[in-house]
């Protein structure tokens, strides 16, 4: 299940070192509830999927509440490499804005977590700098006990971590580079990217009306794929998955996991059945 949910990736080796290493602090007793400073890193699979999950996006760490989920951003195929793919935080109750950027890549996501605790659960590219100044006292270390200190410095070490120097610089430099790289913006903030449109450009036509709390019509949605560009498919797949509209319809469900075979999008069409 977990190679179905990668596809045609490769699992990062940091991944791997990063769950060797939670793996062995548990067994040394160092982490007693076998989580790495509030999360626990995996090779999720396909289960672990969320209405609201983004279909080109990996799983691969939670911290154990409310279905909240950390993965990889593939655009659709477009990254190379999933050590370079933007850091998604999923969070499954929040209906309006399940999906948020929290890092530009693994390494700075780590950065994020051994130096700035409980800002991966609060921040992402999108909060204001009231609410980043309001919040900044909960991003401090100064209250870890031993352990804590103990498994930060292990962390450190491992991976050659450094600080970011000014967080909400970051996050905002992250958001402008994002916006630079979108063609089209889409409901989860997270948008169809440049990189992900390897077929043909954007032709500036009407999308696709999703009304809240409607069910979608299978033949009105297969007309429009069949008149839609690329690019707007895209856009749509984002729009109906972060709206959690299509997990609890099978036959649009289906009709959807053709249109991504025909977009030779297989890893997503597999990810569409779940859950």
């Amino acid at each position: 299940m977990a190679n179905l949910n990668y596809g045609k990736y490769r699992i990062p080796p940091k991944l791997i070192r990063i769950i060797s290493l939670q793996n062995q602090l548990e067994q040394q007793g160092v982490l007693p509830h076998g989580d790495l400073l509030g999360f626990y890193f995996e090779l999720a699979d396909l289960d672990s999927r969320y209405l609201n999950t983004p279909l080109d996006l990996i799983s691969f760490a939670r911290p154990g509440v409310d279905g909240i989920h950390y993965g990889f951003l593939t655009d659709f195929g477009g990254v190379g490499d999933l050590e370079d793919a933007y850091i998604v935080r999923v969070s499954p109750m929040d209906f309006d804005e399940p999906v948020k950027i929290v890092a530009r890549n693994l390494q700075d996501f780590l950065r994020i977590l051994c130096f700035t605790p409980n800002a991966l659960d609060i921040l992402d590219i999108t909060t204001s700098e009231a609410q980043f100044k309001q919040d900044s006292d909960l991003f401090s270390t100064k209250n870890d006990d031993e352990n804590q200190k103990r498994v930060r410095e292990i962390l450190q070490n491992e991976f050659s971590l450094e600080p970011i120097e000014n967080l909400y610089h970051y996050l905002q430099q992250v958001k402008l580079e994002r916006l630079n790289e979108t063609l089209l913006a889409t409901e989860d903030g997270i948008g169809v990217a440049v990189r992900s449109i390897a077929h043909e450009a954007f032709l500036g036509e009407v999308r696709y009306p999703l009304k809240p709390q409607k069910d979608l019509n299978t033949a009105d949605v297969r007309r429009f794929f069949d008149r839609a560009s690329y690019p707007i498919k895209l856009a749509f797949l984002r729009d109906v998955q972060s709206k959690g509209l299509i997990f609890d319809q099978p036959e649009l469900k289906n009709a959807l996991k053709q249109q991504l075979l025909l977009m030779k999008l297989a890893d997503e069409a597999v990810r569409i059945d779940f859950p």
